[in-house]
Protein backbone atom coordinates (compact mmCIF):
# COMPACT_ATOMS: atom_id res chain seq x y z
CA UNK A 1 0.00 0.00 0.00
CA UNK A 2 1.47 3.68 -0.92
CA UNK A 3 0.55 6.59 0.76
CA UNK A 4 -1.26 9.42 -0.60
CA UNK A 5 -0.06 12.60 -1.95
CA UNK A 6 -0.44 15.52 0.93
CA UNK A 7 -2.95 17.27 -1.13
CA UNK A 8 -5.56 14.62 -1.64
CA UNK A 9 -5.90 13.74 1.85
CA UNK A 10 -9.07 13.60 3.38
CA UNK A 11 -9.61 16.61 5.66
CA UNK A 12 -11.80 18.18 7.51
CA UNK A 13 -12.54 20.88 9.54
CA UNK A 14 -14.58 21.00 12.93
CA UNK A 15 -15.41 23.90 15.38
CA UNK A 16 -13.24 23.05 18.02
CA UNK A 17 -15.14 25.89 20.51
CA UNK A 18 -18.93 24.35 20.29
CA UNK A 19 -20.37 22.04 22.63
CA UNK A 20 -20.20 19.10 20.67
CA UNK A 21 -17.33 19.29 17.88
CA UNK A 22 -19.18 18.08 14.10
CA UNK A 23 -17.45 18.41 10.59
CA UNK A 24 -18.66 21.60 9.35
CA UNK A 25 -16.69 20.97 6.06
CA UNK A 26 -15.09 18.25 3.83
CA UNK A 27 -13.19 17.57 1.31
CA UNK A 28 -14.19 15.98 -1.71
CA UNK A 29 -11.57 12.93 -0.52
CA UNK A 30 -13.13 12.85 2.75
CA UNK A 31 -16.74 12.43 1.23
CA UNK A 32 -15.55 9.91 -0.84
CA UNK A 33 -14.84 7.86 2.65
CA UNK A 34 -18.49 8.30 3.52
CA UNK A 35 -17.58 11.28 5.80
CA UNK A 36 -19.73 14.46 5.70
CA UNK A 37 -20.84 17.59 7.43
CA UNK A 38 -22.72 16.63 10.74
CA UNK A 39 -20.70 14.07 11.58
CA UNK A 40 -19.12 13.83 14.94
CA UNK A 41 -15.22 13.44 15.26
CA UNK A 42 -15.33 9.84 16.32
CA UNK A 43 -17.49 9.06 13.69
CA UNK A 44 -15.59 10.33 11.11
CA UNK A 45 -12.49 8.67 12.36
CA UNK A 46 -14.51 5.58 12.53
CA UNK A 47 -15.35 5.91 8.83
CA UNK A 48 -11.88 7.02 7.56
CA UNK A 49 -8.96 6.77 9.82
CA UNK A 50 -6.75 8.56 7.40
CA UNK A 51 -9.15 11.40 8.42
CA UNK A 52 -7.15 14.59 8.76
CA UNK A 53 -8.59 16.95 11.32
CA UNK A 54 -8.48 20.63 10.93
CA UNK A 55 -9.46 23.35 13.91
CA UNK A 56 -11.84 25.89 12.76
CA UNK A 57 -10.08 29.37 12.92
CA UNK A 58 -12.50 32.27 13.71
CA UNK A 59 -9.44 34.88 13.43
CA UNK A 60 -7.81 33.15 10.33
CA UNK A 61 -11.76 33.60 8.52
CA UNK A 62 -12.02 37.18 9.29
CA UNK A 63 -8.88 38.09 8.00
CA UNK A 64 -9.01 35.77 4.73
CA UNK A 65 -12.25 37.71 4.49
CA UNK A 66 -10.99 41.01 4.73
CA UNK A 67 -8.11 39.96 2.00
CA UNK A 68 -10.83 38.62 -0.09
CA UNK A 69 -12.54 42.12 0.04
CA UNK A 70 -9.77 44.47 -0.67
CA UNK A 71 -8.68 42.37 -3.79
CA UNK A 72 -12.38 42.15 -5.40
CA UNK A 73 -12.30 45.79 -5.11
CA UNK A 74 -9.53 45.99 -7.48
CA UNK A 75 -12.42 44.72 -10.00
CA UNK A 76 -15.03 47.32 -9.17
CA UNK A 77 -16.13 49.49 -6.89
CA UNK A 78 -19.55 47.79 -6.55
CA UNK A 79 -18.53 44.92 -4.22
CA UNK A 80 -21.06 43.05 -1.80
CA UNK A 81 -19.84 40.67 0.58
CA UNK A 82 -21.94 37.93 2.54
CA UNK A 83 -19.42 37.19 5.34
CA UNK A 84 -19.44 33.47 4.42
CA UNK A 85 -15.62 33.48 2.28
CA UNK A 86 -17.55 34.95 -0.57
CA UNK A 87 -17.74 38.48 -2.25
CA UNK A 88 -19.69 39.41 -4.99
CA UNK A 89 -18.49 42.22 -7.50
CA UNK A 90 -21.06 43.78 -10.23
CA UNK A 91 -18.87 43.95 -13.40
CA UNK A 92 -21.19 46.22 -15.45
CA UNK A 93 -19.59 48.56 -17.02
CA UNK A 94 -15.97 47.30 -16.97
CA UNK A 95 -13.91 46.04 -19.76
CA UNK A 96 -14.34 41.99 -19.44
CA UNK A 97 -10.95 41.37 -20.55
CA UNK A 98 -9.47 43.93 -18.46
CA UNK A 99 -11.62 42.10 -15.60
CA UNK A 100 -10.59 38.30 -16.07
CA UNK A 101 -7.05 39.73 -16.69
CA UNK A 102 -6.88 40.94 -13.40
CA UNK A 103 -8.57 37.78 -11.87
CA UNK A 104 -5.71 35.68 -13.02
CA UNK A 105 -3.50 38.03 -11.30
CA UNK A 106 -5.19 37.83 -8.02
CA UNK A 107 -5.22 33.62 -8.25
CA UNK A 108 -1.74 34.32 -8.38
CA UNK A 109 -0.72 36.67 -6.05
CA UNK A 110 -3.43 34.40 -3.33
CA UNK A 111 -1.04 31.42 -4.60
CA UNK A 112 1.84 33.29 -4.18
CA UNK A 113 1.04 33.44 0.11
CA UNK A 114 -0.36 29.86 -0.45
CA UNK A 115 -3.84 30.64 -0.19
CA UNK A 116 -6.19 28.78 -3.15
CA UNK A 117 -9.18 30.46 -4.36
CA UNK A 118 -11.89 29.55 -7.08
CA UNK A 119 -13.27 33.05 -8.80
CA UNK A 120 -16.61 32.62 -11.32
CA UNK A 121 -17.81 35.15 -13.93
CA UNK A 122 -20.88 34.60 -15.16
CA UNK A 123 -24.06 37.01 -16.30
CA UNK A 124 -25.81 35.49 -13.35
CA UNK A 125 -24.47 36.11 -9.66
CA UNK A 126 -25.69 32.39 -8.84
CA UNK A 127 -24.11 31.24 -11.69
CA UNK A 128 -20.94 33.32 -10.95
CA UNK A 129 -21.11 31.73 -7.49
CA UNK A 130 -21.82 28.11 -8.56
CA UNK A 131 -18.66 28.71 -10.90
CA UNK A 132 -16.44 29.56 -8.22
CA UNK A 133 -17.65 26.69 -5.96
CA UNK A 134 -17.14 24.57 -8.78
CA UNK A 135 -13.42 23.87 -7.62
CA UNK A 136 -11.61 20.69 -8.48
CA UNK A 137 -8.91 20.75 -5.10
CA UNK A 138 -7.39 17.47 -6.68
CA UNK A 139 -6.30 19.50 -9.57
CA UNK A 140 -6.26 23.00 -8.86
CA UNK A 141 -5.27 23.09 -5.09
CA UNK A 142 -1.85 24.51 -5.76
CA UNK A 143 -3.01 27.75 -7.94
CA UNK A 144 -6.86 28.04 -7.55
CA UNK A 145 -9.10 29.26 -10.78
CA UNK A 146 -10.89 31.72 -12.53
CA UNK A 147 -13.53 30.24 -14.28
CA UNK A 148 -15.97 31.97 -17.25
CA UNK A 149 -19.29 30.68 -17.72
CA UNK A 150 -20.59 31.67 -21.14
CA UNK A 151 -19.97 35.06 -22.71
CA UNK A 152 -16.78 33.49 -24.75
CA UNK A 153 -17.63 35.24 -27.87
CA UNK A 154 -16.89 38.63 -26.29
CA UNK A 155 -13.24 37.53 -25.22
CA UNK A 156 -10.28 37.18 -27.18
CA UNK A 157 -8.71 33.72 -27.46
CA UNK A 158 -5.27 35.48 -26.72
CA UNK A 159 -6.87 35.45 -22.90
CA UNK A 160 -7.98 32.02 -23.01
CA UNK A 161 -5.03 30.52 -24.77
CA UNK A 162 -6.51 27.78 -25.80
CA UNK A 163 -3.29 26.00 -27.41
CA UNK A 164 -2.20 25.53 -23.90
CA UNK A 165 -3.03 23.12 -21.61
CA UNK A 166 -6.38 22.66 -19.69
CA UNK A 167 -3.74 23.20 -16.37
CA UNK A 168 -1.93 25.80 -17.68
CA UNK A 169 -4.49 28.37 -19.02
CA UNK A 170 -4.67 30.93 -16.08
CA UNK A 171 -8.49 31.50 -17.70
CA UNK A 172 -11.21 28.58 -17.96
CA UNK A 173 -13.89 28.73 -19.94
CA UNK A 174 -17.32 26.79 -20.17
CA UNK A 175 -20.59 26.92 -22.09
CA UNK A 176 -23.43 27.93 -20.03
CA UNK A 177 -25.37 25.16 -21.26
CA UNK A 178 -22.85 22.50 -20.59
CA UNK A 179 -22.01 23.86 -16.96
CA UNK A 180 -25.67 24.00 -15.56
CA UNK A 181 -26.56 20.56 -17.43
CA UNK A 182 -25.44 18.21 -14.48
CA UNK A 183 -25.40 20.85 -11.61
CA UNK A 184 -27.93 19.22 -9.21
CA UNK A 185 -30.89 22.15 -8.34
CA UNK A 186 -30.08 21.54 -4.74
CA UNK A 187 -26.44 23.72 -4.93
CA UNK A 188 -28.25 26.23 -5.74
CA UNK A 189 -29.07 28.76 -2.56
CA UNK A 190 -32.28 29.94 -2.36
CA UNK A 191 -35.25 30.27 0.74
CA UNK A 192 -34.52 31.37 4.03
CA UNK A 193 -36.36 28.73 5.71
CA UNK A 194 -34.96 25.23 5.41
CA UNK A 195 -38.23 23.61 6.05
CA UNK A 196 -39.97 25.43 2.99
CA UNK A 197 -36.61 24.91 0.74
CA UNK A 198 -36.63 21.13 1.39
CA UNK A 199 -40.41 21.03 0.88
CA UNK A 200 -39.82 22.81 -2.68
CA UNK A 201 -36.68 20.32 -3.29
CA UNK A 202 -38.77 17.29 -2.83
CA UNK A 203 -41.43 18.58 -5.08
CA UNK A 204 -39.29 18.45 -7.76
CA UNK A 205 -37.35 15.47 -7.01
CA UNK A 206 -40.77 14.05 -7.56
CA UNK A 207 -41.95 15.98 -11.17
CA UNK A 208 -38.31 14.47 -12.26
CA UNK A 209 -36.65 17.89 -12.14
CA UNK A 210 -33.10 17.04 -10.81
CA UNK A 211 -30.52 19.78 -12.57
CA UNK A 212 -30.55 23.38 -12.78
CA UNK A 213 -30.94 22.93 -16.99
CA UNK A 214 -34.07 20.80 -16.91
CA UNK A 215 -35.92 23.72 -14.37
CA UNK A 216 -34.40 26.36 -16.32
CA UNK A 217 -36.80 24.55 -19.00
CA UNK A 218 -39.83 25.41 -17.52
CA UNK A 219 -42.01 27.67 -18.15
CA UNK A 220 -42.14 30.54 -15.20
CA UNK A 221 -45.90 31.36 -15.07
CA UNK A 222 -45.96 27.16 -14.52
CA UNK A 223 -43.31 27.43 -12.20
CA UNK A 224 -45.51 30.19 -10.44
CA UNK A 225 -48.87 28.93 -10.65
CA UNK A 226 -47.76 25.32 -9.05
CA UNK A 227 -44.69 26.14 -6.51
CA UNK A 228 -45.60 30.03 -5.88
CA UNK A 229 -43.28 32.65 -4.70
CA UNK A 230 -40.40 30.33 -3.29
CA UNK A 231 -40.73 28.50 -7.38
CA UNK A 232 -40.67 32.12 -8.96
CA UNK A 233 -37.75 33.36 -7.18
CA UNK A 234 -35.54 29.90 -7.52
CA UNK A 235 -36.90 29.86 -11.31
CA UNK A 236 -35.09 33.70 -11.29
CA UNK A 237 -32.02 32.73 -10.08
CA UNK A 238 -31.39 29.86 -12.01
CA UNK A 239 -32.15 31.66 -15.55
CA UNK A 240 -30.45 34.90 -14.58
CA UNK A 241 -33.57 37.25 -14.86
CA UNK A 242 -33.19 38.02 -10.69
CA UNK A 243 -33.25 41.94 -10.01
CA UNK A 244 -31.37 41.92 -7.61
CA UNK A 245 -28.96 44.79 -6.04
CA UNK A 246 -25.49 44.43 -4.98
CA UNK A 247 -25.07 45.85 -1.49
CA UNK A 248 -22.04 48.05 -2.22
CA UNK A 249 -19.84 47.70 1.39
CA UNK A 250 -16.53 50.11 1.47
CA UNK A 251 -13.25 49.37 2.25
CA UNK A 252 -12.12 49.34 5.90
CA UNK A 253 -9.82 52.16 6.94
CA UNK A 254 -8.00 50.49 9.60
CA UNK A 255 -5.28 48.25 8.26
CA UNK A 256 -4.64 45.72 11.73
CA UNK A 257 -4.46 42.19 12.05
CA UNK A 258 -4.23 40.28 14.78
CA UNK A 259 -3.94 36.60 16.48
CA UNK A 260 -4.72 35.28 20.21
CA UNK A 261 -2.38 32.17 20.55
CA UNK A 262 -3.88 28.50 22.33
CA UNK A 263 -0.66 28.16 23.88
CA UNK A 264 1.34 31.16 25.19
CA UNK A 265 4.53 31.51 23.10
CA UNK A 266 7.85 32.25 25.07
CA UNK A 267 10.02 32.59 21.81
CA UNK A 268 10.10 35.10 19.17
CA UNK A 269 9.81 32.65 16.34
CA UNK A 270 6.58 32.18 16.35
CA UNK A 271 6.15 36.01 16.81
CA UNK A 272 8.11 36.65 13.05
CA UNK A 273 6.26 33.63 11.22
CA UNK A 274 2.64 35.27 12.33
CA UNK A 275 4.25 39.07 11.65
CA UNK A 276 5.31 37.81 8.24
CA UNK A 277 1.67 36.19 7.46
CA UNK A 278 0.37 39.77 9.06
CA UNK A 279 2.53 42.37 6.52
CA UNK A 280 2.05 39.78 3.78
CA UNK A 281 -2.09 40.21 4.06
CA UNK A 282 -1.90 43.78 4.95
CA UNK A 283 0.46 44.88 2.20
CA UNK A 284 -0.84 43.19 -0.53
CA UNK A 285 -4.30 45.19 0.92
CA UNK A 286 -1.88 48.28 0.20
CA UNK A 287 -1.42 47.97 -2.83
CA UNK A 288 -5.35 47.28 -3.95
CA UNK A 289 -6.18 50.61 -2.25
CA UNK A 290 -2.90 52.77 -3.37
CA UNK A 291 -1.96 53.16 -0.01
CA UNK A 292 1.59 53.29 1.48
CA UNK A 293 2.67 52.36 5.67
CA UNK A 294 4.03 55.66 7.47
CA UNK A 295 4.17 53.93 11.11
CA UNK A 296 3.84 50.47 12.41
CA UNK A 297 2.82 49.64 15.67
CA UNK A 298 3.07 45.65 17.18
CA UNK A 299 1.76 45.12 20.63
CA UNK A 300 2.25 42.12 22.30
CA UNK A 301 -0.22 40.97 25.06
CA UNK A 302 1.44 39.37 27.91
CA UNK A 303 0.09 36.30 29.83
CA UNK A 304 0.62 38.62 33.32
CA UNK A 305 1.06 42.26 33.37
CA UNK A 306 0.93 45.31 30.89
CA UNK A 307 1.01 44.70 26.95
CA UNK A 308 4.48 45.54 25.23
CA UNK A 309 3.93 47.42 22.55
CA UNK A 310 7.20 48.58 19.94
CA UNK A 311 6.45 51.22 17.74
CA UNK A 312 8.64 52.13 14.10
CA UNK A 313 8.44 55.10 12.17
CA UNK A 314 9.26 54.20 8.87
CA UNK A 315 12.15 56.25 6.93
CA UNK A 316 9.99 56.17 3.91
CA UNK A 317 6.34 55.19 3.44
CA UNK A 318 6.06 51.80 1.30
CA UNK A 319 3.96 48.66 0.69
CA UNK A 320 7.08 46.54 0.49
CA UNK A 321 6.87 43.53 2.90
CA UNK A 322 9.86 42.79 3.05
CA UNK A 323 11.27 46.02 3.78
CA UNK A 324 8.42 46.65 7.10
CA UNK A 325 9.52 42.78 8.06
CA UNK A 326 13.17 43.44 7.93
CA UNK A 327 12.37 46.85 10.13
CA UNK A 328 10.18 44.72 12.57
CA UNK A 329 11.89 41.74 12.85
CA UNK A 330 14.92 43.88 14.16
CA UNK A 331 12.76 45.44 16.86
CA UNK A 332 11.22 42.28 18.21
CA UNK A 333 14.72 40.19 18.58
CA UNK A 334 15.89 42.53 20.82
CA UNK A 335 12.30 42.34 22.80
CA UNK A 336 12.61 40.76 26.39
CA UNK A 337 9.16 39.65 28.31
CA UNK A 338 8.62 38.92 31.91
CA UNK A 339 6.02 36.85 30.91
CA UNK A 340 5.07 34.90 27.53
CA UNK A 341 3.51 36.55 24.82
CA UNK A 342 -0.75 35.42 24.88
CA UNK A 343 -1.30 38.12 21.88
CA UNK A 344 0.04 39.57 18.82
CA UNK A 345 -1.71 42.25 16.79
CA UNK A 346 -0.19 44.56 14.06
CA UNK A 347 -1.57 48.19 13.35
CA UNK A 348 -0.46 50.27 9.93
CA UNK A 349 -0.95 53.37 10.12
CA UNK A 350 -1.15 54.54 5.78
CA UNK A 351 -1.20 57.52 3.87
CA UNK A 352 -2.20 57.81 0.33
CA UNK A 353 0.81 56.71 -2.46
CA UNK A 354 2.47 59.96 -3.81
CA UNK A 355 5.62 59.73 -5.67
CA UNK A 356 8.58 62.49 -4.84
CA UNK A 357 11.30 63.90 -6.21
CA UNK A 358 14.78 65.09 -5.27
CA UNK A 359 15.72 68.19 -5.93
CA UNK A 360 18.69 68.81 -7.80
CA UNK A 361 21.64 69.04 -4.92
CA UNK A 362 19.38 67.02 -2.41
CA UNK A 363 20.57 62.82 -2.31
CA UNK A 364 19.41 60.02 -0.56
CA UNK A 365 20.23 56.98 1.26
CA UNK A 366 21.36 54.28 -0.68
CA UNK A 367 18.91 52.00 0.95
CA UNK A 368 16.86 53.96 3.86
CA UNK A 369 14.98 50.72 5.59
CA UNK A 370 18.51 48.47 5.87
CA UNK A 371 19.57 52.01 7.65
CA UNK A 372 17.14 52.17 9.79
CA UNK A 373 17.09 48.05 10.42
CA UNK A 374 20.58 49.05 11.71
CA UNK A 375 19.58 51.96 13.74
CA UNK A 376 16.87 49.79 15.38
CA UNK A 377 18.72 46.96 16.31
CA UNK A 378 21.21 49.56 17.82
CA UNK A 379 18.65 50.93 19.31
CA UNK A 380 18.18 47.64 20.98
CA UNK A 381 21.41 48.02 22.53
CA UNK A 382 22.14 50.92 23.79
CA UNK A 383 18.36 52.36 23.94
CA UNK A 384 16.00 54.54 22.23
CA UNK A 385 16.99 57.65 23.67
CA UNK A 386 20.70 56.88 22.31
CA UNK A 387 20.42 56.51 18.99
CA UNK A 388 19.72 59.60 16.05
CA UNK A 389 21.10 62.51 15.10
CA UNK A 390 22.69 65.25 18.13
CA UNK A 391 21.62 68.60 17.85
CA UNK A 392 23.08 71.74 20.06
CA UNK A 393 20.19 73.47 22.50
CA UNK A 394 20.39 76.79 22.71
CA UNK A 395 20.09 77.49 25.96
CA UNK A 396 23.83 77.65 26.57
CA UNK A 397 24.29 74.96 28.53
CA UNK A 398 28.24 73.07 27.81
CA UNK A 399 27.75 69.71 26.11
CA UNK A 400 23.82 70.59 25.94
CA UNK A 401 22.27 68.75 22.97
CA UNK A 402 19.25 66.50 22.34
CA UNK A 403 18.80 63.95 19.57
CA UNK A 404 17.17 63.54 16.44
CA UNK A 405 15.53 61.11 14.39
CA UNK A 406 17.96 61.10 11.15
CA UNK A 407 16.34 62.06 7.68
CA UNK A 408 15.80 59.71 5.03
CA UNK A 409 16.93 62.39 2.53
CA UNK A 410 19.94 64.34 3.18
CA UNK A 411 19.11 68.22 2.65
CA UNK A 412 22.46 70.24 0.25
CA UNK A 413 24.85 72.07 2.47
CA UNK A 414 24.13 75.58 2.75
CA UNK A 415 26.77 78.50 2.15
CA UNK A 416 29.65 78.62 5.02
CA UNK A 417 30.15 81.80 6.69
CA UNK A 418 34.03 82.30 6.19
CA UNK A 419 33.71 86.18 7.36
CA UNK A 420 33.15 84.99 11.33
CA UNK A 421 35.43 85.29 13.83
CA UNK A 422 36.04 82.14 15.74
CA UNK A 423 38.57 81.86 18.83
CA UNK A 424 40.60 78.88 19.91
CA UNK A 425 39.14 75.47 18.79
CA UNK A 426 38.91 73.55 22.28
CA UNK A 427 39.29 69.73 22.70
CA UNK A 428 36.32 68.25 24.91
CA UNK A 429 37.47 66.16 27.70
CA UNK A 430 34.09 63.87 27.41
CA UNK A 431 34.04 63.37 30.55
CA UNK A 432 35.60 66.10 32.20
CA UNK A 433 38.51 65.45 34.23
CA UNK A 434 38.13 65.67 38.23
CA UNK A 435 40.55 68.46 39.06
CA UNK A 436 41.86 70.00 42.84
CA UNK A 437 42.18 73.77 42.40
CA UNK A 438 43.73 75.63 44.72
CA UNK A 439 43.31 79.18 44.43
CA UNK A 440 44.93 82.75 45.86
CA UNK A 441 42.18 85.36 46.96
CA UNK A 442 39.68 84.54 43.98
CA UNK A 443 41.80 83.77 41.24
CA UNK A 444 42.98 80.28 40.97
CA UNK A 445 46.98 79.80 40.95
CA UNK A 446 47.36 76.01 41.03
CA UNK A 447 45.33 72.57 39.46
CA UNK A 448 45.86 68.95 39.17
CA UNK A 449 44.15 66.24 37.50
CA UNK A 450 45.36 62.80 36.00
CA UNK A 451 46.46 64.00 32.92
CA UNK A 452 47.91 67.53 34.06
CA UNK A 453 49.10 69.61 37.06
CA UNK A 454 50.63 72.70 37.39
CA UNK A 455 51.06 76.60 38.66
CA UNK A 456 48.64 78.80 36.67
CA UNK A 457 50.44 81.34 34.71
CA UNK A 458 47.94 83.18 33.45
CA UNK A 459 43.99 83.75 33.55
CA UNK A 460 40.75 84.44 32.20
CA UNK A 461 37.05 84.94 33.91
CA UNK A 462 35.05 83.84 35.68
CA UNK A 463 32.43 83.47 33.69
CA UNK A 464 28.93 82.02 35.53
CA UNK A 465 26.74 80.54 32.95
CA UNK A 466 22.95 78.97 34.17
CA UNK A 467 19.61 77.61 33.05
CA UNK A 468 16.83 76.19 33.48
CA UNK A 469 16.86 77.14 37.04
CA UNK A 470 12.61 78.04 36.89
CA UNK A 471 12.60 74.60 36.63
CA UNK A 472 12.05 71.91 39.12
CA UNK A 473 14.22 69.47 37.73
CA UNK A 474 16.68 69.94 35.17
CA UNK A 475 18.70 73.25 36.23
CA UNK A 476 22.34 73.91 36.15
CA UNK A 477 24.65 76.35 36.68
CA UNK A 478 29.04 76.28 36.94
CA UNK A 479 31.35 78.29 36.74
CA UNK A 480 34.65 78.41 34.24
CA UNK A 481 38.11 80.09 33.85
CA UNK A 482 40.39 79.46 31.27
CA UNK A 483 44.06 79.04 32.48
CA UNK A 484 47.59 78.68 30.67
CA UNK A 485 50.22 76.89 32.89
CA UNK A 486 53.78 77.48 33.28
CA UNK A 487 54.89 74.21 31.93
CA UNK A 488 52.72 75.72 28.63
CA UNK A 489 48.91 74.84 27.76
CA UNK A 490 46.09 76.40 28.18
CA UNK A 491 42.86 75.09 29.72
CA UNK A 492 39.38 75.02 30.90
CA UNK A 493 38.62 74.52 34.26
CA UNK A 494 35.22 74.79 36.01
CA UNK A 495 32.96 74.04 38.81
CA UNK A 496 29.68 72.53 39.08
CA UNK A 497 27.28 70.31 40.82
CA UNK A 498 29.96 67.62 40.79
CA UNK A 499 32.87 69.94 42.23
CA UNK A 500 35.73 71.27 39.92
CA UNK A 501 36.62 69.45 36.84
CA UNK A 502 38.95 70.11 33.51
CA UNK A 503 36.39 70.81 30.85
CA UNK A 504 39.26 70.42 27.89
CA UNK A 505 42.47 71.93 26.44
CA UNK A 506 43.06 74.62 23.86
Amino acid sequence: MGSRPRSLLPVVVVDAEARKPVVLEATAEAEREGVHAGLSVPQALARCPELVVRHRSRQAEASLEELLFALAYSLSPRVERDGAGEVLVDLKGAKLEEALQRCGQIVAELSAMGICVGIGVAESCVVAALAAKSFDWAQDALAGRVLLVGGENRVTSTLLQKDKSPAERPIHYVGLAEFVEGLPIGDVPFGADPASRARLLDVLSKWGVRTVSAFAKLKRAAVGARLGVEGLRLWDRVTGKEQRVVAVAELPAEFEESWEFEYDVDSVDPLLFLLRRFLDTLCLRMRVAHKVAAFARVELGLAYGEPLVVEQKLPEATADEGALFSLLAARLEEVETDSPVARISLWLEVVDFKQRQLGLFESSLKNPYRFTQTLSRVAGIVGEDRVGRPVLEEDGRPDGVRMEELPAAVPPVGELDLGRMFGMPLRRYRPGLAASVEFQGRQPIWIQCETVSGFVKAVRGPWLNSGHWWEETGSWNCVEWDVELNKGGVYRICKDADGWKVEGNY
